[in-house]
């Protein structure tokens, strides 16, 4: 599977180990991962709190797409939210490709 990570600032090597961790655990609930874009962003600033940390992830299968957003105070927790997400999609979609009526 490929993982590309995009960013407007330099992502370190332990966000980038978080985030392929993360991602390649995905392929442990559908092996046919075709690719998988994160897309790293940083909010604004709301109600004097920290600032927004937001982690959009499409993963591709043959023929699908699957999208995923989280919002967190760190990266690391938005980016397991998102993979969260696209988990449950897999599987549902999994489900439904494996069922035969």
């Amino acid at each position: 599977m490929n993982v590309q990570v995009n960013a407007t600032f330099q992502v370190n090597d332990y966000l980038n180990s978080v985030i392929e961790e993360k991602v390649s655990k995905l392929a442990n609930y559908y092996d046919r991962i075709t690719e998988a874009e994160i897309y790293l962003k940083i909010g604004e600033k709301r109600h004097r709190q920290a600032e927004d940390q937001i982690v959009e992830l499409r993963v591709a299968v043959p023929g699908h797409t699957f999208f995923a957003e989280d919002h967190s105070d760190k990266f690391e927790k938005a980016v397991a939210g998102a993979a969260d997400k696209v988990k449950r999609q897999l599987l549902k979609h999994k489900e439904q490709v494996t069922d035969h009526h």
